[in-house]
């Protein structure tokens, strides 16, 4: 068996608070791969050398080295009652959910557990929501994270937790996550020899469930009035009228020097509508992607990784349709590329993230091109589609779209779809279930409520139709009263300076 070995090329790995670490990696006793993370090289050189000895005596010793035995029958000897609740959850994350390991957690799920785990389990100082300010680790987190691993193969102190956290003003939505990730650890750990003080997942024996039924509940508030007022419908599912609003926003509120970036911006506005695709599915579709009257999802950018598994089994490996409106929007858009002397094979992602230095972006170093990074985009919408639709919403027709985000276009076109296609097709092309699609797609279009239901296609031309003649009726008193002016300054020079003041 090979010994321990650095984890990474170079010694220590320092984290952004400036913390150092020294990542060793190894094979266990059964031969899987994983690593340890200890705060000095002295540690990490004194366990590879404990390693490198119990290897030589046998597999057994191995085994008993790695999973720490001798300590432990050392403390049942004593009494003592075996290993914390923190501490197994520290090996769930390490062992099992690590994406690197495998059948591990996306990156995204491993991220998210991680987080509610470290707050609301294990104890760590949290952040502020919405800034970097550090806040003290809960009280109820601290408790829990010295609570004995063996206490939870019962529902008392799973139910206690639940109840502790929402006496702290955790909200619902943040308790249910955590309550999954700590029932998915439990889970692993009652099935996994490596932690054998747990033998049933407490977290399932509570049978109550995690979420309640009351009003209050489900609108975040007490049972007087609500915490927030429910979204508009309008902002959950946009119209084709509110999408070509957008657009026509980002397009023509873009400065000289910012107008490729503006062109992607709406191109990614029509390209989520049109194919109705989760945000990480945008960025991943390439130019090869296009294929006649389809388009094929097979690859998506999730934390700024190249990934070939969307979030569903069928989110990836899908065909769709590709609206007109979109494959002349696409057409403009490749030109437009192939004009700034930007790369536009068939290789190259459809929205480049280099675009306007080639140090932004992630290569892809199996084809040369360059995807946009974890950070751009985490903040297209914040940066680029939010103040577009503030924009908007600022007129009367299009007020109730204010907090519209990206996500909103996928729904808007999906329950634009189910008016007049059919739902098997639509689930199927836009990589969901019939169920998703009744519990979270199917709404109604305000816009269109007493209209007679049209193709998909039909409805989003004929909404850029009416804003192209709109603009054109505003536009065309203003070209006839610059005439006249311009006219009545060439008959009356000496006047020219008043006629202008007064227009």
């Amino acid at each position: 068996m090979a010994r321990p070995w650095r984890k990474r090329s170079y010694w220590p790995r320092v984290g952004k608070n400036g913390k150092r670490s020294y990542a060793v990696g190894f094979y266990t006793h059964d031969g899987r791969e994983t690593c340890r993370v200890f705060p000095s090289a002295r540690h990490a050189r004194e366990w590879m050398h404990d390693y490198i000895a119990a290897e030589r005596r046998g597999r057994d010793s191995l085994r008993r080295f790695i999973l720490d035995l001798d300590a432990k029958e050392a403390n049942e000897a004593e009494g003592g009652d075996g290993r914390t609740i923190a501490e197994v959850v520290e090996l769930f994350l390490e062992t099992d959910a690590h994406p690197r390991n495998e059948e591990g957690l996306a990156p995204s799920t491993y991220e998210l557990y991680r987080s509610v785990l470290n707050s609301h389990v294990l104890g760590k100082p949290r952040r502020a929501a919405g800034s970097r300010r550090r806040l003290p680790a809960a009280d109820y987190a601290v408790a829990l994270s010295r609570t004995l691993a063996r206490a939870f193969n019962e529902p008392r102190v799973p139910r206690a937790w639940r109840e502790q956290m929402r006496q702290a003003g955790v909200t619902g939505s943040t308790r249910l996550r955590a309550w999954r990730a700590l029932s998915s650890a439990l889970s692993w750990a009652a099935g996994s020899p490596a932690v054998p003080e747990i033998e049933t997942n407490g977290c399932q024996l509570a049978k109550e469930p995690a979420v309640r039924a009351r009003r209050s509940a489900r609108r975040g508030g007490t049972g007087y009035a609500p915490a927030t007022p429910p979204r508009a419908l309008a902002s959950w599912a946009l119209s084709p009228r509110a999408v070509e609003a957008i657009r026509e926003q980002i397009l023509r509120g873009a400065e000289p020097d910012d107008l490729l970036l503006a062109h992607r911006d709406a191109t990614i506005v029509s390209l989520q509508y049109g194919l109705a695709t989760r945000n990480q599915e945008v960025w991943g579709l390439r130019w090869s992607s296009v294929d006649g009257d389809f388009a094929w999802v097979s690859e998506i950018i999730s934390w700024g990784r190249l990934e070939h598994w969307g979030k569903t089994a069928m989110s990836t490996r899908r065909r769709t349709t590709i609206p007109g409106v979109l494959r002349e929007d696409l057409d403009q858009w490749r030109q437009t590329l192939l004009d700034a002397d930007h790369p536009a094979r068939d290789t190259d992602f459809v929205i480049p993230g280099d675009l306007t230095s080639a140090e932004h972006g992630v290569l892809d170093p199996a084809t040369g091109a360059v995807h946009l990074s974890r950070a751009q985009t985490k903040k297209w919408g914040q940066t680029r589609f939010t103040p577009a639709v503030r924009a908007v919403a600022e007129r009367a027709e299009f007020t109730r779209i204010l907090g519209a985000t990206p996500y909103a276009l996928r729904r808007g076109a999906i329950s634009l779809r189910l008016r007049t296609e059919d739902p098997q097709i639509v689930a199927s092309e836009c990589g969901t279930s019939l169920k998703m699609l009744s519990d979270h797609y199917s709404f109604p279009i305000e816009d269109l409520r007493h209209c007679e239901p049209r193709p998909a296609s039909v409805e989003w031309r004929a909404a850029r139709e009416a804003l192209s003649d709109r603009r054109m009726q505003e536009t065309s008193p203003r070209r006839r009263l610059f005439a006249r002016v311009t006219k009545r300054q060439t008959h009356s020079p000496t006047c020219a300076s008043e006629t202008t003041l007064s227009v």
